[in-house]
């Protein structure tokens, strides 16, 4: 990495994508006339306070408190949604094939553009912030609310834009059509909204309080670094998600996005046990064995959707030793890498967990740790065939997805295995309710019955004791997939091989 020294600073020049973005939003009278309502809301809300104040009798003695909480919810909804579905609409729209502009004929890297895209939205949101930051601090004046309350909640709210931004540009990436881009962008949005009713809980519970009295507590700094380092870990996903997204197809793009991944989940368990130690509980361990287990499932899906060719540019860079070739399997671009990859996390994941929820390895580490004796979360018996079932489910959907797609649908992009995987579950779940519906047997009791095959019935199913068999028909499934795409996969195995070193020189045109 080239750092900017002082005999360099002359060379030095500023992001393009960040100059260009600029100029749009300073031309743009949706960011102007966004930002002057925005302006006149705030000033109201202020006026028409102060004007109820005045003609009240009794003084209100929370009146700075009472701004603030409508003050608050107004920067969220512009902060967390306007400013991301801006950025993001902008660069849905250059991802479009028919608009020939800066990233089809651009020789910037897809990180630069990324970056840019991300800094032209931070700069909006600093934009935002800064108009709003005066009549903020200005409700201190009024009583009920202290300035590190202020500073605090300005700060939280700022951090979640950023991530809701990133996260913005990066289902922007995504290459779909219109129709599932408008499909992903509502879904967005509404998840956007939800934060922005998150901010103003959070803010009601800690306005009743204050941050002051809290300052000086680890009950408040623990879970607060906690959060912040796991926003911190899904700002790094969303990030290199989005490079992936818009780099070459030639390019090794599952290596780095791979590798972060395999870093978190080592990171993440890391943490999850210290504060299992901490709490005396294995709540934290479960939460992260699901939070990974959403995330592996989310894996698999796009692993499915790579494709299996190599391209020359990474068999230029296949190492030619077997165990390093074995490891650069697992982490370089391709269908059959990426299934083994997630395959193995998935084990390790499931292995993890229940050695760490149903044996005494918590309870040997927590005198090291200081901690004490080890709660057991009510859960803890079906955490791994709970967490098993829905991972061998999606396994399978995902095999049988990759041999309809290599029978039938060679010819269709390998993204078509991944609509096949997800259609595939959506069948199962839908049409033996819709039989037992054209039989008038369709009720709730029914939907919460054992349906085997159905994914979803595992998160509603009421029986617990029926959860070994769908962990059982699971893996038969699984096993069934595997048997179908065994001779595919030992296929790609022996094709991941270097390029042969005489393929990889150039051959130089002769003078004439």
């Amino acid at each position: 990495m080239n750092f900017l020294t002082l005999s360099k600073w002359r060379t030095w020049e500023p992001n393009p994508i960040v100059v260009k973005e600029l100029r749009q939003a300073v031309r743009s009278w949706a960011v102007t006339g966004v930002l002057l309502a925005f302006l006149c809301i705030l000033f109201l809300v202020v006026v028409s306070h102060l004007l109820g104040q005045t003609i009240q009798s009794n003084a209100n003695q929370a009146l700075g408190r009472d701004i603030f909480q409508f003050l608050l919810p107004i920067l969220s909804v512009v902060s967390f949604s306007f400013i991301p579905l801006y950025v993001g609409g902008r660069l849905m729209a250059e991802r479009q094939e028919g608009n020939v502009d800066m990233l089809y004929i651009t020789t910037l890297s897809a990180a630069r553009i990324i970056r840019g895209k991300l800094l032209c939205g931070v700069y909006l949101t600093v934009l935002f912030f800064s108009v709003c930051a005066p009549f903020m601090v200005f409700t201190n004046l009024l009583r009920g609310i202290d300035l590190p309350t202020v500073f605090m909640l300005l700060v939280v709210a700022f951090l979640v834009s950023i991530l809701s931004l990133q996260a913005a540009i990066f289902l922007s990436c995504l290459s779909t059509s219109r129709g599932l881009k408008l499909l992903v962008g509502f879904s967005g949005g509404g998840v956007m909204m939800a934060l922005v009713g998150l901010m103003a809980n959070f803010s009601y519970d800690l306005l009743r309080e204050g941050a002051g009295s809290r300052l000086g507590a680890w009950n408040f700094w623990g879970p607060t670094l906690s959060l912040f380092f796991f926003g911190l870990l899904l700002f790094g996903f969303f990030h290199l998600g989005a490079i992936a997204l818009i780099s070459s197809p030639s390019a090794n793009r599952a290596l780095p996005l791979r590798s972060y991944v395999t870093g978190t989940w080592l990171v993440t368990l890391a943490v999850s046990l210290v504060w299992a130690v901490n709490e005396s509980h294995t709540g934290p361990v479960v939460a992260w064995a699901a939070f990974t287990t959403g995330l592996l499932v989310l894996a698999l899906l796009i692993a499915i959707a790579e494709g299996d060719d190599q391209s020359v540019r990474i068999r230029r860079t296949i190492p030619e030793s077997g165990p390093k070739r074995a490891l650069a399997f697992l982490f370089y671009s391709g269908t059959a890498g990426g299934l083994a990859w997630t395959v193995l996390l998935a084990a390790t994941t499931i292995g993890a967990t229940w050695v760490l929820t149903q044996s005494s390895v918590l309870d040997s580490m927590s005198p090291w740790l200081g901690g004490g004796r080890i709660r057991r979360a009510s859960i803890k018996e079906l955490s791994t065939i709970y967490l098993s079932a829905t991972l061998l489910y999606v396994f399978a959907y995902s095999l049988f997805g990759l041999v309809i797609h290599r029978r039938f649908l060679a010819h269709r992009s390998p993204i078509v295995a991944a609509m096949i995987a997800l259609a595939l579950a959506a069948l199962w779940a839908i049409v033996p309710n819709l039989v037992l519906l054209l039989f008038n047997k369709l009720s709730w009791d029914a939907l919460q019955d054992r349906q085997l095959g159905n994914v979803f019935n595992v998160f509603v199913m009421t029986n617990h004791s029926s959860f070994p068999y769908h962990l059982i028909f699971a893996l038969l499934l699984a096993t069934l997939g595997v048997v179908l795409n065994l001779k595919w996969f030992f296929a790609q195995r022996r094709a991941f091989q270097p390029l042969p070193s005489e393929a990889q020189t150039v051959t130089p045109r002769p003078q004439s």
